[in-house]
């Protein structure tokens, strides 16, 4: 069934995401879209029928108002896909996708031309070798910046500052020895890949990096990213296990080609698809990302809490365990993503509702697990010294304060009216460079400090 207000909201959403127009820009289209809306069904024509001329009537803007040309679902990924309505969007579409091919070869035969020089991806016991782990940013990540660049028009500076710190990652961590037992390497391992995705993030805001805006849909980009990624990848593990069963039903062994070609190529493919779907906001009609977030977000709180409740009963301590600690830092910063990617899809015009409160009352119980995690920590420096691996996660999880001990401040002061919502916005926008900056410092500066750890 056609449902006005979900396609209202979707349009609404999709202008504010491709992020060219100001939210005064968008509420004032809105309320235009509405009005035409209104007359034309006045007039006798269905919900939907007034829907779509009412976009029309709008004119282009920026383009995205074709993608709602169609208002049925299959309609509309056929239309968005093969049909455009104008030339220029059918040629920036058939370009994208393009890229999209041509990326995903390029990505998976870098992975693949080191076996040209007799260095195979896997060991002899079967394992990958710690040199494509260690550099397996290189082989996707550069790849998706190049098409964020094509898309922005970028001009040759940029090119030549993001492909510079590309090149200039890559022969740090290659060329720097790693000594026995190669702590300084796991973490390098760990956070390279989130220091190039905030490069990354750089080509896909443009020219907008400097403000809390462009930063914001970043955010938001990279929640549903996560999340069509993981579907996108599934769609590939299913299409690997499908291959393997029907050709062993005929005596086949695949297995080997499989692993070899499919998983490499089609893993460059999902997440080359993965961006370009995203990019393209091809959940124009459902748009599940944030509903999700919504959803998962009072479960968290709920199994954060019994988990501090547990804690408290049993008297179980988490200051002798090692696991544990890795196990409270990875709960910490998933609760920060799902927090900031309810913030990233907020609607800032609405009021406070229960979501904000949930999203409150979540920060305040992450605060307190950081709070046990900074503990143990402490005690394991006091009790066992200093090593790479404890100094890391005390930087980490004093980022994490701040991060928290900020949101909530603010979110407090947002119920008390002191200032709108995009004070929230501004604050985590910009601590974004926190994370940037101790990424880099992790990844580069600590191998050379504890040099023979």
């Amino acid at each position: 069934m056609f449902d006005l207000e979900t396609q209202i909201q979707s349009w609404s959403d999709h202008l504010r995401a491709h992020g060219k127009l100001s939210d005064a820009d968008i509420h004032e289209l809105e309320n235009h879209l509405r009005d035409e809306i209104e007359d034309l069904i006045v007039a006798g024509l269905t919900p939907d029928e007034a829907f779509l001329i009412s976009v029309k009537r709008l004119g282009n803007v920026d383009a995205i108002s074709h993608e709602f040309a169609k208002v049925n679902t299959e309609s509309l990924w056929k239309h968005l896909l093969v049909d455009p309505i104008d030339s220029l969007a059918k040629q920036l579409n058939r370009r994208d996708i393009t890229l999209v091919v041509i990326f995903a070869l390029l990505a998976g035969t870098l992975v693949k031309l080191p076996e040209l020089f007799g260095f195979g991806l896997l060991d002899q016991d079967g394992e990958i070798k710690i040199f494509f782990i260690k550099n397996f940013s290189f082989f996707i990540l550069p790849f998706i910046a190049a098409f964020f660049l094509i898309k922005r028009k970028a001009e040759l500076k940029t090119w030549a500052t993001i492909l510079g710190i590309f090149i200039l990652a890559a022969v740090i961590i290659n060329v720097y020895p790693s000594f026995d037992p190669h702590n300084t390497e796991v973490l390098t391992i760990v956070h390279l890949p989130l220091f190039l995705w905030l490069v990354v993030g750089a080509t896909y805001i443009g020219r907008e990096w400097q403000g809390s805006k462009g930063r914001m849909n970043f955010i938001r980009f990279t929640g549903e990213a996560f999340i069509y990624g993981v579907l996108v990848m599934a769609g590939v593990m299913v299409l690997f296990l499908f291959t393997l069963v029907i050709f062993e039903a005929i005596q086949i062994d695949v297995q080997k080609f499989l692993a070899e070609y499919l998983l490499i190529y089609g893993g460059c493919a999902a997440a080359m698809i993965t961006v370009y779907l995203v990019e393209a906001k091809k959940s124009v009609v459902e748009n599940f990302a944030p509903i999700l977030a919504k959803i998962f977000s009072p479960l968290f709180l709920i199994i954060m809490v019994a988990f501090l409740i547990v804690m408290i009963i049993t008297g179980n301590s988490p200051f002798m365990e090692r696991e544990f600690l890795i196990g409270f830092d990875f709960m910490l910063a998933l609760v920060l993503g799902l927090v900031l990617y309810v913030i990233s899809a907020r609607d800032i015009r609405q009021p406070a509702n229960l979501f904000d409160y949930l999203n409150l009352a979540l920060i305040l119980t992450a605060l307190v697990i950081d709070g046990v995690a900074l503990s143990a920590i402490l005690f394991r420096l006091s009790a066992f010294g200093i090593t790479p691996n404890k100094l890391a996660a005390l930087g980490e999880n004093l980022a994490l304060l701040g991060n928290l001990v900020g949101l909530a401040w603010l979110y407090i002061g947002y119920f008390k009216k002191k200032f709108d919502f995009t004070k929230i916005i501004k604050w985590q926008t910009d601590y974004l460079y926190v994370y940037f900056i101790w990424t880099a410092i992790v990844a580069f500066i600590f191998p050379v400090v504890f040099r023979f750890n």
